[in-house]
């Protein structure tokens, strides 16, 4: 590395006047060094262009400007960002002229809110991805919502995911079954618990034209965020069958690897993020875990990519010895295309650092859609329509979540029950009874509509139908149901929790619905913690045992303590089963007539207090491409 490379303080940003490219948002140029700002500087190396994105979510069609469709520029400046057609678009006219073009994302591509993509098993964002051209991408938490399985299986490899028969391999666009990713996905620090082996291997080398028949190689290290199987800030992506390493020391063993194999260029490309002020493509104030890995990894890594936060900026940041590389971070839903130019000694191979320049731009709608990507989208659209209005159960009454004078309501006791019917399709998991939050202390309750008997305003209902579409919408929120061992006094002390002084001296209820194995009676007039006898809590018509311990189902959402049931976070030994969307519309079809469950699994003994029952009131009807809300302190 040149020892006269201009080294700049941790927070600085060194940037020159951004010029303007026709029918391509640029924004201000980040320059490692002043040499990199002349265009002279860079003649005779090799010069390679590096595009990436970062969390896509699978939004495809322009997002709502409150939904991520507006975006900050310089001096307060809005701009409306987003949609795979527009995104295209720029892709294209960035990559004209440039010879070494590598595009990469920093992954959550897939695992996307958008109903048009969730419902269809997140396969419309791979054949987008594919059309786009995608080389590789790092994996992110979302990436394994469902399974490394199913990652590895279905989205990278094609192999149809028996789980979601008969709605999985979906016909694409080009009336062809799903064939999965046309590139493949890497971690070095996701792995086996039980074997210590990764999921997906640590980096990739891609190859670039030196001239004359040479070829040089880019190392390109990959590491997911810390945690995001463990299960706190982390609901979707809960893997109790996975483990994370720390990010920092994999990136540094992945590159001393690379470097063992001759390669000389090397990029961080992660799953992790960090937030550094609103303007898009600048940074002020940096903080977060990218931020901190910049300044700890090997000084031989040319650039850092990121993710994760959601967040947009575009930094030279100094590594240990003091260097500017890039560390950048291109948004969420489409926002922003990050463009890095590194030029490579043709000799050696190695990057030039000093002549590194790095530059954000925003994905705006003021260019044509790309004809052939946004038909992509349009027909992904078109179909998920379609799967909405398809049939997929009879209903001899309605399903709603209105309780009665107890808490219950037939939508949550018909809940509770597929909780437990889910773990019965495993080999594993198998639970004694299920439970669920109606109305929780805190968070969004995962009963978002109701059932009813008459028909609905699609075109395709009828009285007593239930169409995929309102099966999908009525619950759930992409978190996984899970078995685990739980004692019966920590499953007593969370019944006694449904009651919760507030800080006016009042007791709120917040019911949770119960399978149908359990029944119990409660006094209202008790006080709040003994209104329960366990004496009258039973279990397949026994008397609960306070000592025993039960292998208990819920959501995800409700053990990792984001519900406001203390005692229910008091478990042991997780198993994952279904996610919740897709787990009840299979539950409805497979059943193929739903009655509504007889209600009476919780009765009070005494009247209730004035003022003690829920008022509830059901929220606005929201969106089918609503996006459910995060656990607190979680990020995307």
């Amino acid at each position: 590395m040149d020892s006269n490379a201009m080294q700049v303080s941790r927070r600085a940003v060194l940037r020159a006047g951004g010029v303007a490219t026709a029918g391509v948002a640029v924004g201000s140029t980040a320059f490692s060094t002043r040499a990199s700002a002349d265009p002279a500087s860079g003649t005779g190396y090799v010069d390679v262009q590096l595009l990436n994105i970062t969390d896509l979510h699978g939004y495809l069609q322009p997002p709502a400007p409150n939904d991520g469709g507006v975006i900050t520029g310089a001096d307060g400046v809005k701009l409306t960002v987003g949609g795979v057609g527009y995104l295209a678009t720029h892709l294209n006219r960035l990559r004209e002229g440039n010879h070494n073009s590598i595009f990469c994302s920093a992954g959550d591509n897939f695992s996307g809110w958008p109903y048009y993509v969730d419902s269809q098993n997140n396969e419309p964002t791979i054949e987008v991805l594919n059309a786009l051209g995608l080389q590789f991408s790092s994996v992110g938490n979302h990436e394994l919502d469902k399974s490394p399985r199913f990652l590895i299986d279905h989205m990278e490899k094609g192999a149809p995911y028996h789980l979601d028969e008969p709605f999985d391999s979906f016909v694409d666009s080009t009336g062809r079954r799903f064939h999965g990713a046309d590139f493949r996905y890497y971690s070095g620090n996701v792995l086996y618990r039980d074997n210590g082996r990764l999921i997906v291997p640590a980096y990739n080398i891609e190859y670039v034209d030196a001239g004359g028949g040479r070829r040089l190689p880019i190392g390109f290290v990959h590491v997911t965020v810390d945690g995001c199987v463990d299960g706190p800030g982390f609901n979707c992506s809960y893997q109790p069958t996975l483990a994370t390493t720390d990010f920092v020391a994999a990136a540094n063993r992945s590159a001393a690897e690379l470097k063992r194999r001759g390669v000389r260029a090397i990029v961080i490309v992660m799953h992790e993020g960090g937030y550094a002020g609103p303007d898009f493509n600048s940074g002020v104030n940096p903080t977060g875990p990218a931020f901190d890995l910049a300044a700890k990894a090997d000084p031989d890594i040319a650039a850092i990519i990121t993710g994760h936060w959601h967040c947009r900026f575009n930094m030279m940041i100094p590594d240990p010895n003091g260097v500017p590389r890039p560390v950048v971070e291109a948004g969420y839903y489409g926002q922003v295309i990050n463009e890095i130019h590194l030029k490579l000694d043709r000799d050696t191979g190695h990057v030039i650092r000093e002549l590194t320049t790095s530059t954000n731009h925003a994905v705006t709608r003021d260019v044509p859609v790309d004809p052939q990507i946004q038909e992509i989208a349009d027909y992904w659209s078109r179909s998920s329509d379609k799967l909405y209005a398809t049939p997929i159960a009879r209903q001899t009454g309605d399903l709603t979540r209105m309780p009665n004078a107890d808490g219950e309501s037939t939508l949550g006791n018909l809940v509770a029950d597929f909780i437990r019917w889910d773990t019965l399709r495993s080999n594993d998991g198998h639970a004694h009874f299920a439970f669920t939050p109606v109305l929780p202390p805190k968070g969004r309750s995962p009963l978002s509509g109701d059932l009813p008997y008459v028909k609905g305003a699609n075109a395709a209902d009828t009285d007593g139908t239930i169409l995929f579409g309102e099966a999908w919408t009525v619950y759930g929120f992409d978190s996984p149901i899970v078995t685990v061992s739980m004692t019966g006094d920590a499953f007593h002390r969370g019944l006694e929790q449904q009651w919760q002084t507030q800080p006016d001296g009042s007791v709120r209820y917040c019911p949770v619905a119960v399978s149908a194995e359990v029944g119990y009676t409660y006094d209202p007039t008790k006080p709040v913690g003994e209104r329960i006898d366990p004496a009258n809590l039973r279990i397949n018509g026994a008397p609960i045992d306070l000592h025993a311990t039960y292998r208990i189902a819920t959501n995800a959402y409700t053990v990792l303590a984001y519900d406001g049931y203390p005692a229910f976070t008091e478990y042991t030994d997780a198993v994952r089963h279904s996610l919740d969307h897709e787990g009840f519309i299979r539950y409805v079809r497979t059943r193929g007539t739903i009655a509504p469950p007889a209600l009476g699994r919780a009765t009070s003994t005494a009247p209730h207090p004035r003022g003690a029952l829920p008022a509830f009131v059901p929220p606005p009807a929201t969106g089918r491409d609503t996006r459910p809300p995060l656990p607190p302190g979680a990020r995307c």
